[in-house]
């Protein structure tokens, strides 16, 4: 019966600890969430200032920094009237405490000589986790 007991007590600790190790987990999910809506918005609004506030310190992917791509993106802005950008069918997985990846589609709308192009891809972001929160570390 003490046996019993043990592993009740066991079984018990494992769930709770499960549980808390889950709400942390969606904690992060939802705040990585709101990076990437912000990112979304930003785009829309081509506000740039806001953009490269969601980039990790030290931003770089595939050879290009964090200052080429704000230039990049910049020039993106530059090139269209108007551009909408949203996101969909997220998937946002954990890597460990500082490190996570998101598949997303992302359906992105230009203007330009007063007629609209529009472009729907699937994409993965990489995710840091910084003092100041998450931000956007690779992927763009």
């Amino acid at each position: 019966m003490r046996c019993f007991n043990r592993l009740v007590r066991l079984l018990a600790a494992s769930l709770i600890l499960a549980s808390l190790l889950n709400s942390c987990g969606n904690h992060d999910k939802s705040d990585i969430s709101t990076i990437l809506d912000a990112r979304d918005r930003a785009v829309s609004e081509h506000d740039i200032l806001a953009y490269h506030e969601l980039l990790a310190p030290g931003y770089q992917d595939r050879g290009e920094t964090e200052a080429a791509l704000v230039i990049r993106i910049n020039k993106l802005f530059e090139q269209f009237d108007e551009i909408t950008m949203t996101s969909d069918n997220r998937i946002i997985r954990l890597q460990d405490e500082n490190h996570a990846l998101c598949e997303q589609n992302y359906r992105l709308r230009v203007r330009a000589d007063k007629s609209w192009r529009e472009m729907y891809q699937r994409e993965q972001i990489s995710l840091t986790r910084t003092p100041a929160g998450w931000r956007i570390s690779g992927g763009l």
